[in-house]
Protein backbone atom coordinates (compact mmCIF):
# COMPACT_ATOMS: atom_id res chain seq x y z
CA UNK A 1 0.00 0.00 0.00
CA UNK A 2 2.90 2.31 0.75
CA UNK A 3 4.38 1.47 -2.67
CA UNK A 4 1.05 2.12 -4.40
CA UNK A 5 0.77 5.44 -2.61
CA UNK A 6 4.26 6.44 -3.73
CA UNK A 7 3.45 5.41 -7.27
CA UNK A 8 0.26 7.36 -7.13
CA UNK A 9 2.07 10.44 -5.91
CA UNK A 10 4.68 10.10 -8.67
CA UNK A 11 1.90 9.87 -11.31
CA UNK A 12 0.23 13.00 -9.93
CA UNK A 13 3.55 14.76 -9.95
CA UNK A 14 4.21 13.68 -13.50
CA UNK A 15 0.76 14.99 -14.53
CA UNK A 16 1.33 18.34 -12.87
CA UNK A 17 4.82 18.99 -14.13
CA UNK A 18 4.01 19.18 -17.85
CA UNK A 19 1.26 21.76 -17.04
CA UNK A 20 3.65 23.94 -15.03
CA UNK A 21 6.23 23.72 -17.83
CA UNK A 22 3.65 25.12 -20.33
CA UNK A 23 2.87 28.04 -18.06
CA UNK A 24 6.55 28.87 -17.79
CA UNK A 25 6.93 28.87 -21.57
CA UNK A 26 3.93 31.18 -22.02
CA UNK A 27 5.22 33.47 -19.29
CA UNK A 28 8.58 33.60 -21.02
CA UNK A 29 6.96 34.53 -24.34
CA UNK A 30 4.85 37.21 -22.70
CA UNK A 31 7.89 38.64 -21.00
CA UNK A 32 9.80 38.76 -24.28
CA UNK A 33 6.79 40.35 -26.02
CA UNK A 34 6.57 43.02 -23.33
CA UNK A 35 10.23 43.74 -23.79
CA UNK A 36 9.89 44.10 -27.55
CA UNK A 37 6.81 46.33 -27.10
CA UNK A 38 8.69 48.59 -24.75
CA UNK A 39 11.56 48.83 -27.21
CA UNK A 40 9.13 49.57 -30.10
CA UNK A 41 7.30 52.26 -28.08
CA UNK A 42 10.62 53.78 -27.24
CA UNK A 43 11.65 53.83 -30.93
CA UNK A 44 8.27 55.34 -32.00
CA UNK A 45 8.62 58.05 -29.40
CA UNK A 46 12.06 58.91 -30.74
CA UNK A 47 10.63 59.00 -34.33
CA UNK A 48 7.86 61.42 -33.34
CA UNK A 49 10.37 63.71 -31.69
CA UNK A 50 12.48 63.71 -34.88
CA UNK A 51 9.41 64.46 -37.10
CA UNK A 52 8.35 67.36 -34.86
CA UNK A 53 11.86 68.77 -35.00
CA UNK A 54 11.87 68.53 -38.81
CA UNK A 55 8.47 70.30 -39.01
CA UNK A 56 9.70 73.11 -36.78
CA UNK A 57 12.83 73.50 -38.89
CA UNK A 58 10.72 73.62 -42.10
CA UNK A 59 8.41 76.36 -40.78
CA UNK A 60 11.39 78.29 -39.46
CA UNK A 61 13.02 78.25 -42.89
CA UNK A 62 9.69 79.23 -44.52
CA UNK A 63 9.29 82.24 -42.22
CA UNK A 64 12.83 83.36 -42.96
CA UNK A 65 12.21 83.01 -46.72
CA UNK A 66 8.98 85.03 -46.58
CA UNK A 67 10.64 87.72 -44.50
CA UNK A 68 13.45 88.09 -47.02
CA UNK A 69 11.12 88.34 -50.06
CA UNK A 70 10.97 91.85 -51.61
CA UNK A 71 7.82 93.92 -51.09
CA UNK A 72 5.16 93.66 -53.82
CA UNK A 73 5.30 96.62 -56.21
CA UNK A 74 2.42 99.10 -55.91
CA UNK A 75 0.13 99.02 -58.93
CA UNK A 76 -0.70 102.35 -60.56
CA UNK A 77 -4.16 103.64 -59.80
CA UNK A 78 -6.71 102.96 -62.50
CA UNK A 79 -10.09 104.61 -62.30
CA UNK A 80 -11.74 101.69 -64.08
CA UNK A 81 -10.42 99.24 -61.49
CA UNK A 82 -11.91 101.08 -58.54
CA UNK A 83 -15.18 99.64 -57.24
CA UNK A 84 -18.24 101.71 -57.99
CA UNK A 85 -19.93 102.93 -54.85
CA UNK A 86 -23.65 102.51 -54.48
CA UNK A 87 -25.71 105.66 -54.77
CA UNK A 88 -27.97 106.82 -51.96
CA UNK A 89 -31.58 105.89 -52.71
CA UNK A 90 -34.52 107.88 -51.39
CA UNK A 91 -38.15 106.91 -51.98
CA UNK A 92 -40.05 110.20 -52.24
CA UNK A 93 -43.46 108.99 -53.40
CA UNK A 94 -45.23 105.64 -53.29
CA UNK A 95 -48.01 104.40 -55.57
CA UNK A 96 -49.33 101.20 -57.13
CA UNK A 97 -47.91 99.49 -60.22
CA UNK A 98 -51.12 100.48 -62.05
CA UNK A 99 -50.25 104.20 -61.72
CA UNK A 100 -46.55 103.82 -62.51
CA UNK A 101 -47.03 104.17 -66.29
CA UNK A 102 -48.87 107.45 -65.75
CA UNK A 103 -45.94 109.23 -64.06
CA UNK A 104 -43.15 111.04 -65.91
CA UNK A 105 -39.94 112.52 -64.42
CA UNK A 106 -39.87 116.22 -65.30
CA UNK A 107 -36.71 117.97 -64.01
CA UNK A 108 -37.23 118.25 -60.22
CA UNK A 109 -40.95 117.61 -60.61
CA UNK A 110 -43.36 114.93 -61.79
CA UNK A 111 -46.18 114.85 -64.32
CA UNK A 112 -49.15 112.55 -63.89
CA UNK A 113 -50.79 111.98 -67.29
CA UNK A 114 -53.86 109.81 -67.82
CA UNK A 115 -56.82 109.80 -70.20
CA UNK A 116 -58.82 112.16 -68.01
CA UNK A 117 -56.32 114.42 -66.22
CA UNK A 118 -52.87 115.95 -66.27
CA UNK A 119 -51.23 116.98 -62.99
CA UNK A 120 -47.94 118.74 -62.32
CA UNK A 121 -46.56 117.60 -58.94
CA UNK A 122 -43.49 118.10 -56.82
CA UNK A 123 -41.52 115.10 -55.60
CA UNK A 124 -43.52 115.00 -52.38
CA UNK A 125 -46.67 114.41 -54.44
CA UNK A 126 -48.20 117.85 -53.86
CA UNK A 127 -50.21 119.17 -56.83
CA UNK A 128 -48.86 122.31 -58.51
CA UNK A 129 -51.22 122.35 -61.50
CA UNK A 130 -54.14 120.12 -62.40
CA UNK A 131 -56.48 119.98 -65.41
CA UNK A 132 -59.20 117.61 -66.56
CA UNK A 133 -58.60 116.35 -70.12
CA UNK A 134 -60.10 113.92 -72.63
CA UNK A 135 -57.25 111.94 -74.24
CA UNK A 136 -57.64 108.51 -75.79
CA UNK A 137 -53.93 107.62 -76.13
CA UNK A 138 -51.90 110.10 -74.06
CA UNK A 139 -48.16 110.39 -74.69
CA UNK A 140 -45.56 112.66 -73.11
CA UNK A 141 -42.45 114.32 -74.58
CA UNK A 142 -40.29 116.60 -72.44
CA UNK A 143 -36.98 118.35 -71.90
CA UNK A 144 -35.71 120.06 -68.75
CA UNK A 145 -38.17 122.99 -68.91
CA UNK A 146 -41.17 121.95 -71.01
CA UNK A 147 -43.53 118.99 -71.03
CA UNK A 148 -45.67 118.24 -74.11
CA UNK A 149 -48.72 116.05 -73.57
CA UNK A 150 -50.34 114.88 -76.80
CA UNK A 151 -53.17 112.57 -77.77
CA UNK A 152 -52.07 109.98 -80.32
CA UNK A 153 -55.66 109.55 -81.50
CA UNK A 154 -56.43 113.26 -81.85
CA UNK A 155 -54.79 116.64 -82.31
CA UNK A 156 -55.07 117.74 -78.68
CA UNK A 157 -51.84 119.09 -77.19
CA UNK A 158 -51.04 120.64 -73.78
CA UNK A 159 -47.66 122.22 -72.99
CA UNK A 160 -46.54 122.70 -69.37
CA UNK A 161 -43.57 124.57 -67.99
CA UNK A 162 -42.18 124.15 -64.46
CA UNK A 163 -44.98 126.25 -62.94
CA UNK A 164 -48.24 125.66 -64.78
CA UNK A 165 -49.77 125.21 -68.21
CA UNK A 166 -47.95 127.26 -70.83
CA UNK A 167 -50.42 126.85 -73.72
CA UNK A 168 -52.54 124.31 -75.56
CA UNK A 169 -52.99 123.49 -79.25
CA UNK A 170 -55.37 121.55 -81.42
CA UNK A 171 -54.37 119.97 -84.72
CA UNK A 172 -56.73 118.93 -87.51
CA UNK A 173 -55.07 115.52 -87.69
CA UNK A 174 -53.35 113.39 -85.06
CA UNK A 175 -50.38 114.16 -82.88
CA UNK A 176 -47.38 112.13 -84.17
CA UNK A 177 -44.35 113.57 -82.35
CA UNK A 178 -42.71 116.60 -80.76
CA UNK A 179 -39.09 117.80 -81.08
CA UNK A 180 -37.44 120.61 -79.13
CA UNK A 181 -35.22 123.34 -80.47
CA UNK A 182 -33.67 124.16 -77.11
CA UNK A 183 -36.09 126.21 -75.04
CA UNK A 184 -37.09 128.40 -78.00
CA UNK A 185 -38.84 126.24 -80.56
CA UNK A 186 -41.06 123.21 -80.71
CA UNK A 187 -41.58 121.15 -83.87
CA UNK A 188 -44.75 119.06 -83.97
CA UNK A 189 -45.42 116.37 -86.57
CA UNK A 190 -49.06 116.02 -87.55
CA UNK A 191 -50.40 112.83 -89.07
CA UNK A 192 -53.45 113.07 -91.31
CA UNK A 193 -55.06 110.16 -93.15
CA UNK A 194 -56.61 112.42 -95.81
CA UNK A 195 -53.55 114.57 -96.52
CA UNK A 196 -49.77 114.25 -96.48
CA UNK A 197 -48.03 114.94 -93.18
CA UNK A 198 -47.45 118.38 -91.70
CA UNK A 199 -44.70 119.91 -89.55
CA UNK A 200 -45.62 122.83 -87.27
CA UNK A 201 -42.98 125.12 -85.75
CA UNK A 202 -44.12 126.69 -82.47
CA UNK A 203 -42.56 129.40 -80.29
CA UNK A 204 -42.29 127.87 -76.83
CA UNK A 205 -42.45 131.19 -74.98
CA UNK A 206 -45.77 132.24 -76.47
CA UNK A 207 -47.33 129.18 -78.10
CA UNK A 208 -47.42 131.07 -81.43
CA UNK A 209 -47.42 128.98 -84.61
CA UNK A 210 -44.52 130.27 -86.70
CA UNK A 211 -44.68 127.84 -89.63
CA UNK A 212 -46.73 125.04 -91.06
CA UNK A 213 -45.05 122.99 -93.79
CA UNK A 214 -46.93 120.39 -95.80
CA UNK A 215 -45.14 117.64 -97.71
CA UNK A 216 -47.27 116.88 -100.74
CA UNK A 217 -44.88 114.82 -102.84
CA UNK A 218 -41.77 114.33 -100.73
CA UNK A 219 -43.08 111.64 -98.43
CA UNK A 220 -44.14 111.26 -94.83
CA UNK A 221 -42.34 113.30 -92.11
CA UNK A 222 -40.89 111.15 -89.33
CA UNK A 223 -38.71 113.45 -87.21
CA UNK A 224 -37.25 116.96 -86.94
CA UNK A 225 -33.91 118.24 -85.65
CA UNK A 226 -32.80 121.83 -85.13
CA UNK A 227 -29.24 122.97 -85.77
CA UNK A 228 -26.95 123.69 -82.83
CA UNK A 229 -27.34 127.45 -83.37
CA UNK A 230 -31.10 127.17 -83.94
CA UNK A 231 -30.83 128.94 -87.30
CA UNK A 232 -32.40 126.15 -89.38
CA UNK A 233 -34.03 122.75 -88.98
CA UNK A 234 -33.91 119.47 -90.90
CA UNK A 235 -36.92 117.25 -91.52
CA UNK A 236 -36.46 113.51 -91.97
CA UNK A 237 -38.97 111.97 -94.36
CA UNK A 238 -39.49 108.56 -95.90
CA UNK A 239 -40.86 107.69 -99.32
CA UNK A 240 -41.40 104.54 -101.31
CA UNK A 241 -39.38 104.45 -104.52
CA UNK A 242 -40.58 101.39 -106.41
CA UNK A 243 -40.15 98.62 -103.86
CA UNK A 244 -37.38 100.43 -101.96
CA UNK A 245 -37.52 102.75 -98.95
CA UNK A 246 -36.07 106.14 -99.77
CA UNK A 247 -34.97 108.42 -96.91
CA UNK A 248 -35.15 112.15 -97.62
CA UNK A 249 -33.78 115.10 -95.65
CA UNK A 250 -35.15 118.58 -96.27
CA UNK A 251 -33.67 121.71 -94.70
CA UNK A 252 -35.57 124.93 -93.94
CA UNK A 253 -34.69 128.25 -92.40
CA UNK A 254 -36.88 129.68 -89.65
CA UNK A 255 -38.90 131.62 -92.20
CA UNK A 256 -39.94 128.36 -93.84
CA UNK A 257 -37.76 128.72 -96.94
CA UNK A 258 -36.24 125.45 -98.28
CA UNK A 259 -32.45 125.73 -98.29
CA UNK A 260 -31.30 122.19 -99.06
CA UNK A 261 -32.18 118.56 -99.65
CA UNK A 262 -30.41 115.21 -99.43
CA UNK A 263 -31.42 111.77 -100.75
CA UNK A 264 -28.99 109.09 -99.51
CA UNK A 265 -30.12 106.49 -102.06
CA UNK A 266 -27.23 104.14 -101.27
CA UNK A 267 -28.55 103.70 -97.71
CA UNK A 268 -32.20 102.63 -98.09
CA UNK A 269 -32.96 102.14 -94.39
CA UNK A 270 -36.06 103.19 -92.49
CA UNK A 271 -34.37 105.86 -90.39
CA UNK A 272 -36.48 106.93 -87.45
CA UNK A 273 -34.29 109.51 -85.74
CA UNK A 274 -32.38 112.56 -86.90
CA UNK A 275 -29.97 114.70 -84.91
CA UNK A 276 -26.84 116.82 -85.39
CA UNK A 277 -23.27 116.28 -84.24
CA UNK A 278 -21.18 119.16 -82.76
CA UNK A 279 -20.20 120.20 -86.30
CA UNK A 280 -23.84 120.30 -87.44
CA UNK A 281 -23.44 117.20 -89.60
CA UNK A 282 -26.68 115.27 -89.93
CA UNK A 283 -26.86 111.96 -88.08
CA UNK A 284 -29.57 109.46 -89.02
CA UNK A 285 -30.22 106.27 -87.09
CA UNK A 286 -32.31 103.19 -87.76
CA UNK A 287 -32.51 99.96 -85.78
CA UNK A 288 -29.46 98.62 -87.62
CA UNK A 289 -27.61 101.56 -89.16
CA UNK A 290 -26.14 104.97 -88.32
CA UNK A 291 -25.45 107.38 -91.16
CA UNK A 292 -23.55 110.68 -90.95
CA UNK A 293 -23.77 113.11 -93.81
CA UNK A 294 -23.19 116.71 -94.76
CA UNK A 295 -26.00 118.31 -96.72
CA UNK A 296 -23.63 120.09 -99.11
CA UNK A 297 -21.50 117.04 -99.93
CA UNK A 298 -22.51 114.44 -102.47
CA UNK A 299 -21.45 111.40 -100.45
CA UNK A 300 -22.18 110.53 -96.82
CA UNK A 301 -19.30 111.12 -94.42
CA UNK A 302 -19.52 107.73 -92.69
CA UNK A 303 -21.84 104.87 -91.89
CA UNK A 304 -21.92 102.30 -89.12
CA UNK A 305 -23.83 99.02 -89.42
CA UNK A 306 -23.74 96.82 -86.29
CA UNK A 307 -26.21 94.06 -85.61
CA UNK A 308 -28.54 96.41 -83.75
CA UNK A 309 -28.66 100.07 -82.73
CA UNK A 310 -30.49 100.56 -79.43
CA UNK A 311 -30.27 104.25 -78.57
CA UNK A 312 -28.36 107.36 -79.54
CA UNK A 313 -27.60 110.47 -77.49
CA UNK A 314 -26.56 113.81 -78.95
CA UNK A 315 -24.52 116.38 -77.07
CA UNK A 316 -20.90 117.43 -76.87
CA UNK A 317 -20.23 113.86 -77.99
CA UNK A 318 -22.55 111.81 -80.13
CA UNK A 319 -22.88 108.45 -78.38
CA UNK A 320 -24.76 105.36 -79.51
CA UNK A 321 -25.46 102.03 -77.85
CA UNK A 322 -25.17 99.17 -80.30
CA UNK A 323 -24.38 95.47 -80.46
CA UNK A 324 -22.34 93.71 -83.11
CA UNK A 325 -24.92 90.92 -83.09
CA UNK A 326 -28.67 91.21 -82.68
CA UNK A 327 -28.58 89.39 -79.33
CA UNK A 328 -24.99 90.31 -78.44
CA UNK A 329 -23.56 92.45 -75.66
CA UNK A 330 -24.00 96.19 -75.96
CA UNK A 331 -21.08 98.51 -76.51
CA UNK A 332 -20.62 102.26 -76.61
CA UNK A 333 -20.02 103.73 -80.04
CA UNK A 334 -18.83 107.35 -80.24
CA UNK A 335 -18.73 109.48 -83.35
CA UNK A 336 -15.57 111.57 -83.76
CA UNK A 337 -16.56 114.54 -85.98
CA UNK A 338 -12.95 115.72 -86.33
CA UNK A 339 -11.60 112.41 -87.65
CA UNK A 340 -15.01 111.38 -89.05
CA UNK A 341 -14.81 107.85 -87.66
CA UNK A 342 -16.82 105.70 -85.28
CA UNK A 343 -14.94 104.50 -82.19
CA UNK A 344 -16.12 101.41 -80.34
CA UNK A 345 -15.61 101.00 -76.61
CA UNK A 346 -16.25 97.75 -74.81
CA UNK A 347 -17.96 98.13 -71.45
CA UNK A 348 -20.05 95.83 -69.28
CA UNK A 349 -23.51 97.25 -69.86
CA UNK A 350 -25.48 94.07 -70.53
CA UNK A 351 -27.61 93.13 -73.52
CA UNK A 352 -30.78 95.15 -73.13
CA UNK A 353 -31.98 98.72 -72.59
CA UNK A 354 -35.53 99.29 -71.35
CA UNK A 355 -35.48 103.06 -70.72
CA UNK A 356 -32.94 105.67 -71.71
CA UNK A 357 -32.23 109.35 -71.10
CA UNK A 358 -29.27 111.69 -71.11
CA UNK A 359 -28.07 115.11 -70.07
CA UNK A 360 -24.90 117.11 -70.74
CA UNK A 361 -23.06 115.12 -68.06
CA UNK A 362 -24.69 111.70 -67.83
CA UNK A 363 -26.34 108.94 -69.81
CA UNK A 364 -28.71 106.84 -67.73
CA UNK A 365 -30.55 103.67 -68.70
CA UNK A 366 -31.96 100.57 -67.10
CA UNK A 367 -32.59 96.88 -67.59
CA UNK A 368 -35.56 95.77 -65.48
CA UNK A 369 -34.68 96.89 -61.92
CA UNK A 370 -31.00 97.68 -62.56
CA UNK A 371 -30.01 101.28 -63.32
CA UNK A 372 -26.69 102.17 -64.98
CA UNK A 373 -25.10 105.59 -65.44
CA UNK A 374 -22.28 106.59 -67.79
CA UNK A 375 -20.15 109.72 -67.43
CA UNK A 376 -20.35 111.61 -70.73
CA UNK A 377 -16.94 113.23 -70.16
CA UNK A 378 -14.93 110.00 -70.18
CA UNK A 379 -17.42 107.35 -71.26
CA UNK A 380 -16.91 105.28 -68.09
CA UNK A 381 -19.65 103.39 -66.30
CA UNK A 382 -19.93 105.09 -62.91
CA UNK A 383 -23.01 103.38 -61.47
CA UNK A 384 -24.46 99.89 -61.80
CA UNK A 385 -27.07 99.36 -59.11
CA UNK A 386 -30.27 97.41 -58.56
CA UNK A 387 -33.35 98.91 -56.91
CA UNK A 388 -36.51 97.36 -55.53
CA UNK A 389 -39.26 97.27 -58.13
CA UNK A 390 -38.97 97.28 -61.92
CA UNK A 391 -38.16 100.66 -63.46
CA UNK A 392 -40.83 102.13 -65.74
CA UNK A 393 -39.18 105.47 -66.65
CA UNK A 394 -35.93 107.22 -65.89
CA UNK A 395 -34.91 110.89 -65.78
CA UNK A 396 -31.94 113.10 -64.87
CA UNK A 397 -32.02 116.25 -62.76
CA UNK A 398 -28.51 117.68 -62.30
CA UNK A 399 -26.65 114.97 -60.35
CA UNK A 400 -29.83 113.06 -59.46
CA UNK A 401 -31.30 110.07 -61.27
CA UNK A 402 -35.09 110.04 -61.02
CA UNK A 403 -36.64 106.57 -61.24
CA UNK A 404 -40.32 105.88 -61.79
CA UNK A 405 -40.71 102.32 -60.52
CA UNK A 406 -43.67 100.03 -60.02
CA UNK A 407 -43.50 100.86 -56.31
CA UNK A 408 -43.03 104.62 -56.48
CA UNK A 409 -40.57 107.40 -57.24
CA UNK A 410 -36.97 106.86 -56.16
CA UNK A 411 -34.11 109.37 -56.35
CA UNK A 412 -30.47 108.29 -56.64
CA UNK A 413 -27.89 110.94 -55.79
CA UNK A 414 -24.59 110.52 -57.62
Amino acid sequence: MIADKDNSNRKKQSLVEPHNSGQSLLSSKIAKSDLRKKQTDKNQHKGLIIICLLVLVFFGLLIILIYKLPDSPELPEDEELKPIDSANIETVLEFSAHDANRYFPFANQLVYLSQDQIILKNHAGKDIYQEQIDFERPVGVFNANYFVAGDRNSGKIIVLDNHSKKFSLHLDGRFAGAYFGGDEFLAIVEENSDQPGFVHIIKLQTGEKMLMIQFVESGYPLAVSFSNNLDYFDVLLTNIKGSMIQPIIKRYDLSGNPIGQKLPDDHPFLYGKITHDPNNNIVLSSTSNILVLNLEQEKPLASYSPGKVYEIASGTKLTAFASTHIEGNLQIVEWDPAKQVFNEKEIEIGTLIDNFTYSADYIAFNDNNKVKVIDCNNGNLILDQAVTGDIVRIGINSNQIILITEQGVKILSL
